[in-house]
């Protein structure tokens, strides 16, 4: 409706001498209709030129919406009103009926001037608002971009301690940093804003995610890793500790589930359900057999603290046949941000 009145405002002639023109022409065809419906409306002179005026003041201004009411009181006055032909009322009680419209009229007119400047205000101040937004966004988007080449920075800078660490424990530390980062980098990549909060497809994001493990960390090895993903609005921050499980749950698969080139492979699945939201990763490894080597646990616990983060749990156990399986539940819509305005988002 407010793009329909900004349309025909634009689309109105901004001339005095038009605008009045039109004003004369719509209360003429007005007293046109009213002297053909006059048998219907013989005792109400006034009625059909009330919405007239309204609808001239909305449209032009206060000057024309003047201008319709003493036109209006005219053709009244000369056409509807006892003694006809003349611009005389004769009945005391028309007279002041006569005033009353008069009154009233150049009210509605006023009234409907300052409803289009009131309007008029808003649709500035929302213009104003909407570019402003454009422009925060755009701010946003180059910070993301920047913090994004940090990360990459830091990660470049890392896999060069990596490889003068050797290896051992040093090693698997700065390589697990490597591969967190890694998520938040990703993250960064696909976010977007939705009603000004920061959200990422689990969809584009877990995907990518499984497709980066299998082309950078897989190789040539023998596994196979396999993403089924519903589609939801994460917020930033559950996303970031979605996707660092999924990535310590499928890069410790590959690290001890499959020794010896072991063949195999990795599903990962993420469902909205009706209790909340899980995530999946199942291998059809060695399981938890002794042969299966451990890290150095730091791995576990950051998982454990990012599900408690999500208020959720994470539960990892054999699989009936071979292997393991890991389960995150977590509730699937959370507040958007702390101070609990803004949509809510999975």
């Amino acid at each position: 409706m407010e793009d329909f009145f900004r349309r025909l405002s634009s689309s109105l002639p901004r001339a005095v001498w038009a605008q009045y023109g039109i004003t004369l022409l719509l209360v003429g065809l007005t007293a046109l209709v009213r002297h053909a419906l006059d048998p219907l409306l013989f005792k109400y002179p006034f009625l059909l030129f009330i919405p007239t005026i309204f609808v001239i003041a909305l449209l032009f201004d206060r000057g024309s919406g003047y201008l319709a009411v003493a036109l209006s009181g005219l053709f009244s006055a000369w056409f509807f009103m006892k003694p006809e032909g003349m611009l005389w009322v004769a009945e005391p009680g028309d007279r002041l009926a006569f005033l009353i419209y008069m009154a009233l009229g150049f009210g509605i007119a006023g009234g409907a001037h300052a409803l289009r400047r009131a309007n008029e205000r808003l649709r500035d101040y929302s213009d104003r608002l909407a570019a402003a937004n454009e422009e925060k966004d755009l701010m946003l988007h180059e910070i993301h971009h920047r913090i994004r080449n940090d990360l990459q920075q830091i990660c470049a800078q890392l896999t060069l301690a990596a490889h003068k660490a050797g290896a051992g424990a040093e090693q698997d530390i700065v390589s697990g940093t490597i591969e967190r980062i890694g998520v938040l980098a990703r993250v960064y990549v696909r976010l977007r804003r939705v009603e000004g909060v920061n959200i990422v497809s689990s969809k584009d994001f877990l995907e990518s995610l499984v497709e980066d493990i299998q082309l950078g960390v897989v190789g040539v090895r023998p596994v196979a890793v396999i993403a089924e993903v519903d589609d939801a609005d994460l917020d930033m921050s559950v996303a970031v500790a979605v996707g660092t499980i999924a990535n310590e749950l499928i890069t410790n698969a590959l690290k001890y589930a499959f020794p010896d080139g072991r063949a195999g492979r990795i599903e990962l699945s993420f469902r909205k359900e009706e209790t909340g939201c899980v995530l999946r990763v199942c291998d059809d490894g060695v399981g938890m057999l002794s042969e299966r080597p451990q890290g150095t646990g730091l791995g576990g616990r950051i998982m454990r603290l990012l599900a408690l983060q999500l208020r959720g749990s994470l539960d990892i156990e054999p699989r009936p046949e071979r292997g393991l399986k890991a389960t995150l539940r977590f509730p699937c819509c959370q507040a958007a941000s702390s101070a609990g305005d803004g949509p809510a988002i999975c």
